[in-house]
């Protein structure tokens, strides 16, 4: 039996997978993987999150929110 979460908590884990990869650099200063592809292209953030949904759906019961 699959262990059903949320949208929320399935775009959780899409941004820690993306956060593992190194953080972006501009300047010293340094920003979340996650949070520059979530505001500097917003539409590669969302196909990479529905692309990530097909693996979760392996895993997790995603039916109450898909």
């Amino acid at each position: 039996m699959k262990t059903k979460i949320t949208e929320s908590e399935a775009e959780e884990l899409y941004e820690d997978m993306l956060n593992e990869l190194s953080p972006i650099k501009i300047g010293n200063l340094k920003y979340e993987t996650s949070r520059v592809l979530r505001e500097i292209d917003p539409i590669a953030y969302r196909v990479g999150f529905s692309e990530y949904l097909d693996v979760l759906n392996e895993h997790y019961d995603l039916s109450d929110w898909m």
